[in-house]
């Protein structure tokens, strides 16, 4: 057991999520990132909006290949030369998540009565297994020494006791209510029309129709979708609270 004080409590990486519709911009926003010491892990092959600039790029192409990203960050090497991973999306990871455990991990189990499976559908314990697995994942990324941002696809969330919709995460099972827990930061990015032009936004604080967060304190209700100032203004925050 670690005895410690809330005095001692400092925050010096920023742990984002950042959700919203396809197309409204969330993998442009790496072009606010330093390209120097940015990573981006890409389980998308959506990378066009990044055409020309000089980002690092590790290509996922399945559960196996993110998994090994995850060891080659824990290396001192990478630790020096990166500062902010960028990951996108957590969506699409998951749909390799789920393509691991239909065409690998369940012909393992062959011999077991897990019902009446077809191979491309999920079973109550293929999905017990995803949220695991996505929940260790999540919490294994964001306790790595960077700025840690996740991009991911927004879906419709149903109450079931009251019947609201919301938006959420697109991401399997409770995790896409509960996901907000591992993250300091989670942003729905919106698209708002002003006279006759389109402009981009981060939502930071809740509502009854999103689910988003600031745990920092320090940004706006709407914040421009610009990393730099985003982290600008946490670390603002957390400087002043060190110098208290």
């Amino acid at each position: 057991m670690k005895k410690t004080s809330t005095e001692r409590v400092t925050v010096d990486r920023v742990k984002c999520l950042v959700y919203g519709k396809s197309g409204v911009g969330k993998t442009s926003t790496a072009l606010t990132l330093d390209p120097k010491t940015t990573l981006i892990i890409s389980a998308e092959s959506g990378l066009l909006p990044l055409r020309g600039c000089q980002i690092e790029v590790w290509e996922m192409e399945g559960w196996e290949d993110v998994q090994n990203s995850y060891m080659e960050l824990l290396k001192e090497e990478n630790q020096k030369r990166f500062k902010t991973i960028f990951i996108d999306s957590l969506t699409e990871i998951n749909e390799q998540a789920k393509e691991r455990i239909v065409k690998k991990d369940r012909p393992a189990l062959k011999g077991q009565d897990i019902g009446k499976v077809y191979d491309d559908l999920m079973t109550m314990q293929d999905y017990g297994l995803l949220a695991t697995r996505m929940t260790r994942m999540i919490r294994a990324f964001r306790d790595l020494p960077y700025n840690i941002v996740f991009t991911c696809l927004e879906d419709s969330v149903k109450d079931e006791l009251t019947g609201a919709i919301s938006m959420a995460p697109s991401i399997n099972g409770k995790l896409a209510v509960n996901i907000a827990g591992y993250f300091d930061e989670v942003f729905r990015m919106v698209t708002k029309e002003t006279d006759d032009k389109a402009s981009r936004w981060f939502l930071t604080e809740k509502s009854e129709k999103w689910i988003a967060k600031d745990r920092s304190g320090r940004l706006d209700r709407m914040e421009v979708p610009d990393w730099g100032v985003v982290f600008g203004k946490i670390s603002e925050k957390i400087k002043a609270a060190e110098a208290a």
